[in-house]
């Protein structure tokens, strides 16, 4: 009798240790997630940050800095090149501003990131020049290219 309770009991323990182990790996990959909904969200944020700073200047709402522009479409254009790999399968939580659609259609996605990757490229190099007028309709287009994925997997 001892010999069979010693085995139900190694089993009920084998099983308690896989269930724990499963819920462990559940949570590292919840805490997973939600790290990088935070890096996505701040990335974000900086490139919202500098687009707003040069949105300002375009429209004559903060007075036009030529430096402070170039600087703030080089830094948009290098967080640009960042973004795409903030968006890993699974990295959908609730705080994420992100729609499930953007992971079921990746290819559209990934062509959307690429456009806004080169429009905010060919803004960092109008901005090297001087001229307002001349710079503003690269950054309509990188603005364009922003709005475009935002319409079609951001939630509101």
């Amino acid at each position: 009798m001892i010999p069979v309770r010693n085995v139900l009991v190694r089993c009920m323990m084998i099983s308690l240790a896989t269930v724990l182990a499963a819920s462990g790996v559940a949570v590292a990959q919840d805490a997973r997630a939600a790290q990088q909904v935070k890096l996505r969200q701040s990335a974000f944020t900086v490139l919202g940050a500098q687009m707003g700073l040069m949105g300002a200047m375009a429209s004559g709402r903060a007075p036009y800095d030529a430096t402070a522009f170039r600087v703030a479409a080089e830094r948009g254009a290098f967080i640009a090149t960042y973004v795409p790999e903030l968006f890993p399968t699974g990295s959908l939580t609730s705080s994420s501003k992100a729609k499930p659609e953007l992971w079921q259609q990746q290819a559209e996605f990934q062509r959307l990131m690429r456009d806004m990757q080169s429009k905010t490229a060919a803004l960092a190099t109008a901005a090297r020049g001087s001229d307002l007028e001349a710079i503003k309709p690269a950054f309509a287009a990188a603005g364009g290219s922003c709005k475009a994925c935002h319409d079609k997997y951001k939630a509101d």
